[in-house]
């Protein structure tokens, strides 16, 4: 009899003890399924231009949960030079789980980023492990010109960084706004007017050099056939 108390007091003990060991890990990974030491990686990515605005999607997954990101940086750049940065911050601090989820950009004088406009949204679905562990992002930018958009993702647990780099030119799809090309002379000044003002002078340039161009062959049309009468 007092063998199988002993036996049974193990079992119990195990399976308490077991209980608590999974537990303690699935709380440690909060939202998630309680995997460790697990680097986010990127689920979906998506660029597109809608008007003057241009908004980029991310989907993140985690499988430490969602309540694993730091932060989310995403930098323009033009032929490898920083244009801006902008960051989603999931919390105060790294010592902290205080959420704040806050969209910035640097420097804040361009003032591209549409704060309004952007959103996060964190996947509360049971049905699936991936749905777990997602977290969802959109940041919304004013277009401007830039060759490539630089996106990091940064873990808590100080884990190796997840990086991804996205080609998207915007010179086929945007003119500066300081910059004139030159018709019949091929090469470009710059000035500093407004974009409308622009488009008016570059007709206007294109009108006056299209009649020149008429005139002067009219004229040497002239020229020809007075030497031939001569």
């Amino acid at each position: 009899m007092k063998r199988h108390l002993i036996y049974l007091a193990i079992v119990v003990s195990t399976l308490w003890a077991s209980s608590m060991f999974f537990a303690g890990i699935v709380y440690a990974g909060e939202a998630g399924v309680g995997v460790i030491n697990v680097p986010p990686k990127y689920g979906y990515i998506r660029v597109e231009q809608q008007d003057n605005l241009i908004r980029v999607y991310l989907t993140i997954s985690d499988y430490n949960s969602w309540g694993d990101i730091e932060e989310v940086n995403v930098t323009l750049d033009n032929y490898g030079t920083p244009i801006a940065t902008f960051i989603f911050k999931q919390y105060q601090d790294k010592e902290s789980y205080l959420e704040v989820n806050e969209f910035s950009e640097i420097p804040e004088t361009l003032h591209l980023l549409q704060k309004e406009k952007c959103l996060y949204e964190k996947s509360d679905s049971s049905e699936t492990i991936d749905d777990r562990c997602d977290l969802e992002i959109r940041f919304v930018f004013q277009k401007t010109l830039f060759t490539g958009l630089h996106i990091l993702i940064t873990d808590r647990d100080g884990l190796t960084p997840a990086e991804a780099y996205i080609h998207y030119s915007t010179e086929e799809t945007i003119r500066e706004s300081n910059i004139l090309v030159l018709p019949f002379i091929g090469g470009t000044i710059s000035v500093n007017i407004p974009p409308y003002l622009l488009n008016n002078l570059a007709l206007i340039i294109s009108t006056f050099g299209t009649l020149y161009y008429f005139k002067k062959k009219g004229y040497l049309r002239k020229r020809r056939s007075y030497y031939e009468k001569v």
